[in-house]
């Protein structure tokens, strides 16, 4: 069984430290895989803010999160698609990566910068956007119906990164949501 599969499974079960330890043996076989290392972030943080967790264990999580972030960033950090699904992730909790909102923000910018057509970066820019200008309402309304539309391509791409892509997905909807009413 692939690896995202397996680790969306356990995921699912809340078997966490199962989930855990099969990261950290897809990132020793495969020390260049980005998504390896955006998967157990997100895993690592989702599990830190989201989910119930014995809290004797708080503490070797937080550390672990804290070596693949540096471990990820590192090797990653002029990645487009590493710095966006990393700023995104950090936006949880981000003192558990030992950043600011500065940071991420930064992360997310950076992303933008690099790949500026990617349609799933764009949302951080079209957040900014004054919604008052209207050429920009236009943009920003069009975006938002694109996010909202089930079988879009855009949705469709979301969705294929596991627990991180729901996560994501579920921002972004809320955000269109909010954005057209």
């Amino acid at each position: 069984m692939e690896w995202k599969k397996k680790l969306r499974l356990l995921e699912l079960d809340k078997q966490w430290d199962c989930a855990i330890v099969l990261m950290q043996q897809v990132i020793k076989e495969n020390p260049d895989d980005i998504d390896a290392y955006i998967y157990m972030n997100y895993l690592l943080m989702n599990l830190l803010v989201e989910e119930e967790y014995d809290q004797r264990k708080h503490d070797i999580y937080a550390s672990l999160i804290k070596k693949y972030f540096d471990e990820s960033y590192a090797k990653f950090y002029n990645n487009a698609e590493y710095l966006f699904c990393t700023g995104v992730t950090a936006v949880m909790a981000e003192w558990y990566f030992g950043i600011d909102a500065q940071a991420y923000e930064a992360m997310l910018k950076k992303a933008m910068q690099l790949e500026p057509d990617n349609l799933v970066y764009k949302r951080t820019y079209y957040m900014h956007l004054d919604k008052n200008i209207p050429k920009e309402k236009r943009e920003v309304s069009s975006y938002a119906q694109l996010l909202l539309q089930n079988n879009s391509p855009l949705v469709e791409s979301i969705k294929s990164r596991g627990a991180f892509g729901e996560y994501l997905l579920s921002c972004m909807q809320g955000w269109a949501e909010r954005t057209l009413k």
